[in-house]
């Protein structure tokens, strides 16, 4: 079995066929998902989505893009959810965002360090959104003392995910994984001790290339899976089996 550890299957682009995405992906063999909220609207419509499913767990946060909407108000919102409901695993999605810049780095970074200590005081993991801002992330997160961290959809290199791996920092791998011009991301998916990494959608977004330029879903999780067990030359039992104790490791949560 198979958990899509960052998903957004609340997003609009599943409006007319919610029901069914989640039917194809438990036909699929994923049998949990991690639903991440990045702003107002999108942590209370995935905590909408979550809380009357049995194989649904959440994390609520505030994305780099959307720094406009961390504040006492928010932070207190989900504080009062994580003190009602157990299925709050994390803080996230929570990072830097160089590349569409829609705040100045000085806010990003002020939001992003005032969610690590938010995560600390939760006792929660945090799940981070890095993108064209590798040394920033690291040197924040090394400040901060950060622990339990997942890098998703990680976009940078080997070396910087060992750095990462020997903070005890896990690798979120995704449909980029299959694309002919990612050989970056499989040199790490080779290298990288397995204990390090988990696997993930992030759909909407970024479909294996089967499915490239298409809508993203759960199901599509077992794609990226494939490829993984591919150049590891492991079974998909035995990588499963490790994906699962991976998970728990960072996660903390029993089902």
């Amino acid at each position: 079995m198979w958990t899509d550890t960052h998903c957004h299957t609340f997003d609009k682009q599943f409006k007319r066929d919610h029901e069914q995405v989640l039917e194809r992906a438990r036909q699929a063999g994923v049998s949990k998902l991690i639903t991440v909220g990045y702003n107002k609207w999108a942590n209370r419509a995935a905590l909408e989505e979550a809380k009357d499913r049995d194989d649904m767990w959440l994390v609520l946060g505030v994305h780099p893009c959307d720094c406009q909407d961390w504040g006492e108000e928010e932070e207190a919102w989900i504080k009062e959810q994580t003190g009602r409901a157990s299925k709050v695993i994390a803080i996230g999605e929570i990072g830097l965002d160089y590349h569409h810049m829609r705040h100045p780095k000085e806010e990003q970074e002020r939001v992003f360090r005032e969610q690590i200590c938010f995560a600390r005081e939760l006792d929660l993991p945090i799940v981070v959104h890095s993108r064209d801002a590798a040394e920033d992330t690291m040197r924040i997160l090394e400040d901060e003392g950060a622990e339990r961290v997942v890098l998703h959809c990680f976009p940078y290199d080997y070396k910087y995910a060992m750095r990462a791996c020997s903070l005890g920092y896990f690798i979120g791998l995704g449909g980029v994984l299959t694309y002919p011009n990612a050989g970056h991301l499989r040199e790490v998916a080779e290298k990288l001790p397995l204990d390090c990494l988990l696997l993930e959608t992030d759909c909407p977004y970024l479909a294996p290339q089967k499915h490239r330029g298409k809508r993203n879903e759960p199901a599509y999780v077992v794609e990226v899976a494939r490829k993984l067990a591919d150049l590891r030359h492991l079974q998909m039992e035995e990588l499963s089996e490790q994906l699962e104790k991976n998970l728990q490791d960072l996660f903390r949560f029993v089902v």
